[in-house]
C-alpha cells in the first residue's frame, strides 16, 4: 500500500466536526489531506507542537487564574 501524499489527520469523534489531532474542521483542511481512525497512522503534528503538556502550566488556568491553596 502506498503512503498518502498529504497529512493524515485523526477523524473527528462520532457527531463531531473537529479533528482530534489539530482541532480544525475537516472543511478547513487541504483536499490532499487524509483521515484515519487509527491514532498510530496520524502524521499531523499541529496540536503536539502547539499545545504544552498539561502539567507544565504550573496549575494556571487558560485565564491566568490559579487555584488557592
Amino acid at each position: 500500500m502506498s503512503s498518502p501524499v498529504g497529512v493524515v489527520h485523526l477523524c473527528p469523534p462520532p457527531g463531531g466536526v473537529f479533528t482530534s489531532c489539530c482541532l480544525r474542521k475537516t472543511t478547513e483542511l487541504p483536499a490532499a489531506d487524509w483521515y484515519t481512525t487509527d491514532p498510530l497512522r496520524v502524521t499531523c503534528t499541529t496540536r503536539q507542537t502547539a499545545e504544552p503538556a498539561a502539567d507544565s502550566d504550573g496549575g494556571e488556568s487558560p485565564f491566568g487564574c490559579r487555584e488557592l491553596p
